[in-house]
């Protein structure tokens, strides 16, 4: 039972209670004449009907009333004040060049403003890309923060005409924003001008980076280490949940010039890391054979290296191309249209570089190299 329910039952409580203490009062009240029964019964009876038609009659009346439906209002739910309305209004239909200008200028901050809700997900998604994403965020956000600041000025320039336009002589008032509406379209303008270079700079910053990863996806070498750093952590290679999300990018756009030979990169590496295992093991059992089990191992262990090098290139490239993609860049682009070109043609020669690095541990016993090298350890 809701409250309403309760207030109604309580005061159907109270008027039966109150009817029942009537009848009784009244009883006592007409024994004190020297009235016949029947007479008496009859009053009784009548004021008695009067009182239950009155008490009915009200409580009928309350129970058919509904309890008010919250409107918008009285919820506080945000709604646009109606000055507002009436301002967009107008400005649309009296300065409508002012209004299409800054209805672009809602648009560009709209759309920054989505960017910056999804940049996260992608940096998550594409940890290896955060530092080219860093960049873009810095040129957004700069372009963000100088659109508001030109869009707020505008904003209570419209909102201090619309105040004197319904307090001043509004003749006057439309007289004088003219010139202003022809201000704020330059100064629009403008900051639309400002957000073209930013837009530039960002067109600028990706022509850069797409030129780096082409660089990377054709150089075979490993970087070179820094001073006292392992030739293993000069990269890092893909986890196997993000290589996944970049196979399943490149299975969706069919691109089977790729494909094969990323698969086939990630089967060699498991056969080498099978084989690595191996090793560990056969050396725990043959400890006369340490040297040469160890010198097996590291040798096998660089093909491992070149491999997953090998594969970075080409996950690097494609999630290059993704994260372009994302921002906007269009597959026609030059810069993005040629990457993917070079991808597709490289993809089989950075397979057949890494089995030639696998070939080196492969190919590597020689057992006059051996025994030559044990007769110069005993001397």
């Amino acid at each position: 039972m809701d409250s309403y329910g309760l207030i109604l039952f309580i005061t159907w409580l109270a008027a039966a209670t109150g009817l029942f203490l009537f009848i009784r009062w009244l009883s006592r009240f007409l024994s004190k004449f020297n009235l016949p029964n029947d007479i008496r019964l009859l009053i009784l009876i009548g004021f008695s009907g009067v009182m239950l038609v009155a008490a009915l009659s009200f409580l009928w009346r309350q129970g058919a009333k509904e309890p008010s439906v919250p409107t918008e209002a009285s919820t506080g739910s945000p709604k646009k004040p109606q000055t507002e309305l009436d301002l967009e209004t107008y400005e649309s239909t009296t300065y409508p060049e002012l209004y299409g200008l800054r209805q672009e200028m809602l648009k560009q901050l709209a759309n920054l403003h989505t960017f910056f809700g999804k940049i996260t997900a992608w940096a998550d998604l594409m940890p290896t890309q955060r530092p080219f994403l860093q960049t873009i965020i810095d040129i957004r956000w700069e372009q963000s923060k100088q659109l508001q600041a030109a869009y707020d000025a505008i904003d209570r320039s419209r909102r201090a005409f619309w105040l004197h336009y319904h307090t001043g002589e509004d003749k006057h008032v439309r007289t004088m924003f003219n010139d202003e509406a022809v201000r704020l379209q330059k100064r629009i303008q403008d900051a639309l001008g400002d957000s073209r270079e930013f837009q530039l700079a960002e067109a600028d910053a990706i022509h850069t980076y797409l030129q780096k990863v082409d660089t990377l996806l054709k150089d075979p070498e490993l970087p070179k280490p820094k001073r006292g750093q392992a030739p293993n952590t000069v990269f890092t290679p893909y986890s196997d949940q993000n290589r996944q999300t970049l196979l399943n990018v490149l299975t969706t756009k069919q691109e089977n010039s790729i494909l094969p030979n990323l698969h086939q990169l990630q089967q060699e590496e498991q056969r080498i890391r099978e084989k690595l295992a191996y090793m560990l093991q056969y050396q725990q059992v043959n400890t006369d054979l340490l040297e040469e089990t160890k010198d097996l191992i590291l040798a096998w262990n660089d093909a491992l290296i070149y491999n997953q090098y090998a594969q970075y290139r080409i996950l690097f490239a494609t999630e290059a191309l993704e994260t372009t993609s994302l921002l906007g860049i269009a597959p026609n682009n030059r810069d993005y249209a040629w990457l993917l070109k070079e991808l597709r043609e490289l993809a089989p020669s950075i397979l057949a570089q890494a089995q030639t690095e696998r070939d080196i541990a492969a190919y590597s016993y020689n057992p006059d190299l051996a025994n030559a090298k044990r007769k110069q350890q005993r001397h």
